[in-house]
């Protein structure tokens, strides 16, 4: 194993440990705004977890999943924020 592999496997591990705080902020979180946020927080972090993997594994369809991830985050926080405006 290269040292760029056993790097990015790191930050892999990273980045889940990241999801959950995100997921942990999500269920205690105090407001709703918070809960949304981590929900966001998660889905770019999960995205960027996906590309990583997709790297790593040689698997361009998990980019493809990663592009997903981030177009629906896009879209919740477009929704929260014409939502909080109205």
């Amino acid at each position: 194993m290269d040292v760029v592999t056993l790097v990015l496997q790191a930050l892999v591990v990273v980045l889940v440990l990241n999801i959950l705080a995100c997921l942990i902020r999500v269920a205690r979180g105090p407001s709703p705004r918070d809960r949304v946020t981590g929900v966001v927080l998660a889905g770019t972090t999960g995205a960027a977890s996906l590309a990583v993997l997709s790297v790593t594994g040689h698997l361009p369809s998990l980019r493809d999943a990663a592009l997903v991830l981030v177009a629906l985050a896009l879209v919740l926080t477009v929704t929260m924020v014409t939502a909080g405006t109205r």
